[in-house]
């Protein structure tokens, strides 16, 4: 059964048909910072991609807009994303979210795709790409692993330390193929501003364009208990 987002354009209800769902992977637009953090990841035990960018199929399933958030592990840690959903088979056809892509840190050591297999959840506010496509750059990417109005940001920046949708479209099209209809595509993220993953019970993103449009998530964490007898 085909999973359905119901989601709101413009003040009107959408009902979105979820047929793939995937997660592209080192999408920086500076090859030399994306060379720099696989060699980081490296040294971490994370292996390296075959190709970059990356692209990891996801069960569509996982594509959620629950605002709680179940995880089987307790090293899991959320990464705030745009997200492209493709009404159509091209890019002027698609709508924009942002996302959140979950990943259990423990797994990744072993297998990144299988480290991906958890929710991800999307913002029901939409905006359709081709009303915000000529400032894309210029809109801005926040994430917050701690709740409240003080909360220290955990990943900042604009969409253009990214690769562009167009560019990120060429270099995923021998993977994506042609069919994009019923396509979620988280598009990466942004480096931490903090010196390692957060694995709070609670995580927020947000989308902000130049003209203070704002798209956003927020959601609580469920982790399993600790161990009895764990220190």
């Amino acid at each position: 059964m085909t999973k359905k987002l119901k989601l709101e354009l413009g003040g009107v209800d959408l009902d979105f048909p979820v047929r793939r769902l995937f997660v592209a992977g080192y999408t920086g637009r500076d090859s030399k910072l994306v060379g720099a953090h696989i060699a980081e990841l490296k040294r971490l035990g994370i292996p390296p991609p075959e190709r970059v960018p990356a692209l990891y199929p996801v069960d569509p399933s996982w594509a959620t807009l629950d605002s709680d958030i179940t995880v089987g592990a307790r090293q899991v840690s959320g990464e705030a994303e745009p997200a492209l959903l493709f009404q159509g088979d091209t890019l002027g056809e698609a709508l924009v979210s942002v996302s959140v892509d979950f990943t259990d840190r423990e797994a990744e050591r072993q297998s990144i795709p299988r480290s991906k297999e958890l929710p991800k959840p999307l913002a029901s506010r939409v905006w359709r790409y081709s009303d915000v496509s000529a400032m894309w750059d210029e809109i801005a990417l926040r994430g917050w692993a701690e709740p409240g109005s003080r909360a220290p940001l955990y990943q900042s920046g604009k969409l253009k330390e990214l690769q562009a949708p167009a560019e990120l479209l060429g270099c995923l099209r021998p993977e994506l193929g042609e069919r994009l209809e019923g396509t979620v595509l988280l598009m990466g993220t942004l480096p931490l501003r903090v010196e390692a993953f957060s694995f709070t019970d609670y995580f927020a993103c947000e989308l902000e364009a130049p003209d203070h449009s704002i798209l956003g998530y927020q959601c609580r964490i469920c982790r399993p208990s600790p161990a009895a007898g764990a220190v």
